[in-house]
């Protein structure tokens, strides 16, 4: 009930933004979940032993995503000025040659998954009829999501990589698969009538495989921390992570799908 509850309130407000707000609302939708992604990596790399820096992790974010939302210009300028960043926060802050690789590769990683990910919304959303792309990549990963959820806990048995995500079945996946599809379904008779019914199946399917890829990813990240949940800030559901960590693997796969397709 807590679960239910907590998506009651979270998931009309993220759809009145993606689908009546302004530009300017969108991003600042993105950049409050990239910024607390960021908290959250930080929060497990420390538990790992690796501090690295995330207020500086935060600002690069926050400069990448700029870089998206002027269509992915400066990468190669951005990327320049990250690295040197980082490497000047180990050198002003630390200077233990032992731990210098570990903190500037995790911070770099830690901004590339979350912050690299989450531009790819930034993209879509620039596609004509953007925001309903955006909508349909939410339908069916949170169909998929709740499918793979009540069904892997109703009839699964099975687990399908217990070590790194000891709560996850193979019943759960098929669940989740079918519900993506049911999602795309949906999506194709409500809102992307414009869009061959095939598209918004094979898009849903691929999306959804991807998606759930990104949630075995995360898991990893949290096996490794030794947690359960990214966070506690959403009761019943974990951290943001827990929340997009399937809508980070999607989201770039459906901006190429949608580049090469339609």
């Amino acid at each position: 009930m807590t679960r239910i509850l907590s998506g009651a309130i979270a998931i009309p407000l993220i759809v009145g933004i993606t689908l009546y707000g302004p530009g300017w609302l969108f991003f600042a939708l993105i950049a409050g979940v990239v910024l607390a992604g960021i908290y959250e990596f930080f929060s497990m790399t420390d538990k790992m032993g690796i501090a690295g820096y995330p207020v500086v992790a935060g600002c690069l974010s926050l400069l990448l995503l700029f870089c998206f939302q002027f269509n992915g210009q400066y990468l190669l300028e951005w990327g320049a000025v990250c690295l040197i960043a980082l490497c000047s926060a180990w050198m002003l802050k630390d200077q233990n040659i032992k731990t210098a690789l570990d903190q500037i590769s995790y911070s770099f990683l830690g901004i590339l998954y979350v912050a690299g990910l989450s531009g790819y919304f930034l993209l879509i959303y620039d596609l004509p009829d953007g925001s309903h792309w955006v909508l349909f990549l939410f339908l069916i990963i949170w169909i998929g999501d709740s499918a793979a959820y009540y069904g892997g806990r109703t009839f699964g048995r099975r687990l399908i990589a217990p070590t790194i995500s000891p709560g996850k079945t193979i019943v759960g996946c098929i669940f989740g698969l079918a519900g993506s599809l049911g999602g795309g379904l949906i999506a194709g008779f409500w809102f992307l009538q414009e869009t061959s019914i095939w598209h918004c199946l094979l898009a849903a399917l691929i999306c959804g495989t991807i998606g759930q890829l990104g949630d075995f990813a995360e898991s990893i990240l949290k096996r490794t921390a030794g947690v359960k949940d990214s966070s506690r800030l959403f009761p019943g559901h974990g951290g943001f992570l827990d929340r997009v960590d399937s809508l980070l693997f999607a989201g770039p796969v459906l901006y190429m799908y949608h580049r090469l397709f339609l």
